[in-house]
């Protein structure tokens, strides 16, 4: 299994990095529950497609609810679930405090809280570490040939990618 990639070039003239290619997850279209659910059943449970299904919507219920009550859910291997805050840029002064979310609150003043928003922090056996450890890369098929054509063009004759997989 490898990550696939994409390569774009920064083509902003006022970065530091202008002209340089970088590499991109490419990633497919996500799967549904019921297609997780269909994938599960499919790996020697004796639970139906049907049950899984149940489940995990139960499942995802249930960590929006704990989320949603300052509870974050550690699924073990994977990620912890949980709620953070975005600020606004923060107050000068305590009594400047508004807990508003969104623009303005309802007197017109700046909000102090741009959103509350959903993370998932990688713990286990998968995180950063682990993944760049046993993860390879591939560049996708239309990339692997522009990169071949780029370095025959240069005189070179190598893998486009790169060489270097990890095990």
């Amino acid at each position: 299994m490898a990550v696939k990639v994409y390569l774009s070039q920064n083509n902003n003239s006022s970065s530091s990095a202008f002209g340089k290619w970088f590499a991109f997850a490419d990633n497919e279209k996500p799967i549904d529950l019921v297609g997780l659910a269909k994938h599960m059943s499919e790996h020697n449970t004796p639970f139906s497609e049907g049950t899984i299904v149940g489940i995990l919507r139960d499942m995802v219920k249930c960590i929006r609810e704990l989320n949603l009550n300052g509870q974050p859910v550690k699924i073990d291997n994977l990620a912890i679930f949980s709620a953070h805050v975005e600020n606004r840029g923060g107050w000068q002064k305590l009594e400047d405090v508004n807990l508003t979310v969104g623009m303005t609150d309802d007197k017109g003043k700046p909000a102090g809280i741009q959103s509350i928003r959903q993370c998932a922090q990688a713990t286990g056996d998968f995180t950063k570490a682990e993944l760049t450890k046993y993860g390879s890369l591939l560049l996708n098929r239309d990339w692997r040939q522009k990169v071949q054509e780029a370095k025959k063009a240069a005189g070179q004759d190598t893998d486009p990618e790169g060489g270097s997989t990890n095990p």
